[in-house]
C-alpha cells in the first residue's frame, strides 16, 4: 500500500519515475526491517535517513556548476537534460524533437523575465 501511495504521488508530481520511486522504497524497507531486526528503533532509522539526505543534498550543492551565464552551455546543458527526462517516456523516438521544443520554450521564458 505505501510503495502504491508512494508511485501515484511521484506520477501526480512529476510524471515520470514511478518504477524508480518503487525499487528504491522498497530497498530502504528491506534495509530497515534489517535494522529493526537488530533492535534499532525507528526513530533511529528515520534519523539515519535524514542524515544521508542532507549529505547527499550538500555533495549535490558542492559539485554543481552553475551555466546560465555562458548561453551555449546552458542550452547544451538543458537539452541534456530534456534528453534525459524523454527518454522514458512514450515520446522516446521524437526525443530530439521535443527536448528541442521544451528548451526553446524555457529559453525564451528565461530571456522575457530578464
Amino acid at each position: 500500500k505505501i510503495l502504491i501511495d508512494i508511485s501515484k504521488t511521484q506520477d501526480e508530481e512529476v510524471g515520470d519515475g514511478t518504477t524508480s520511486v518503487a525499487v528504491l522504497a522498497g530497498e530502504l524497507l528491506r534495509e530497515a526491517e534489517k535494522l529493526m531486526n537488530l533492535k534499532i528503533h525507528p526513530q533511529h532509522i528515520i534519523q539515519g535517513w535524514r542524515k544521508a539526505r542532507e549529505a547527499a543534498l550538500q555533495t549535490l550543492n558542492s559539485i554543481a556548476i552553475d551555466h546560465s551565464s555562458e548561453k551555449e552551455q546552458f542550452q547544451l546543458d538543458l537539452m541534456n537534460l530534456a534528453r534525459t527526462t524523454l527518454s522514458s517516456k512514450l515520446l522516446k523516438q521524437d526525443k530530439e524533437h521535443f527536448a528541442k521544443l521544451a528548451v526553446d520554450a524555457v529559453l525564451r521564458l528565461k530571456e522575457s523575465t530578464n
